[in-house]
């Protein structure tokens, strides 16, 4: 049994990886860390970050092998190189851009200094956001040539940038809305394609 650990919220993170598993009805186990007690169990954990994956009683760690591993088990990946090519790029691309938003989060959440935190989303949105969606958005339009998944066949990457997509655009971070995705017609009828995708 595969068992998966992350903190007391949902994050795209860990939700690739129960998206994946679940595509295939593939059955795990889910325990979350709540986060008072983080620092005293952060050592348990490999490179002492969550997500983590406990699997034969060894336990593995570091999102991009974790949605790979989670991929290949549910027929979410590829054989074909140049395909597979593509979807590294879309897990890569999902940890770029939480790495640009970051640090706005953790003025708010860790430091308790909301006038840093909204002085750094703004310049995040000035500066990266349009930016990094125009980059998937090309990566999409380069690589689909039916222009409906990434590789032509739904996988690991149309999981990620959906639940990426959907994390910017669901009003939860301060200061963004989802005004910014019409600007992005192609990539905003991908989003649209991929909520009603059964």
């Amino acid at each position: 049994m595969i068992k998966l650990i992350y903190f007391d919220f949902d994050f795209w993170r860990v939700d690739i990886l129960r998206l994946s598993l679940a595509h295939s009805n593939i059955p795990y186990e889910y325990q979350r860390v709540p986060r008072q007690d983080w620092s005293k169990r952060k050592k348990e954990f490999p490179f002492g970050q969550l997500p983590s994956m406990i699997i034969n009683n060894k336990s593995f760690a570091q999102t991009h092998s974790l949605a790979k591993f989670c991929a290949i088990r549910s027929s979410l990946y590829d054989n074909d190189e140049f395909k597979i090519l593509v979807i590294d790029q879309v897990l890569d691309w999902a940890n770029e851009i939480t790495n640009q938003i970051a640090p706005s989060i953790r003025a708010a959440i860790r430091e308790k200094d909301f006038e840093k935190s909204k002085r750094l989303r703004k310049e995040f949105i000035k500066n990266d956001l349009f930016t990094w969606f125009l980059y998937l958005e090309n990566l999409f339009k380069n690589s689909s040539s039916e222009k409906q998944f990434f590789t032509d066949k739904f996988s690991i990457a149309d999981i990620t940038a959906w639940r990426v997509i959907f994390w910017f655009c669901s009003g939860k971070l301060d200061l963004i809305d989802d005004s910014f995705l019409s600007e992005l017609p192609a990539l905003k009828k991908y989003y649209d394609d991929i909520n009603n995708y059964k």
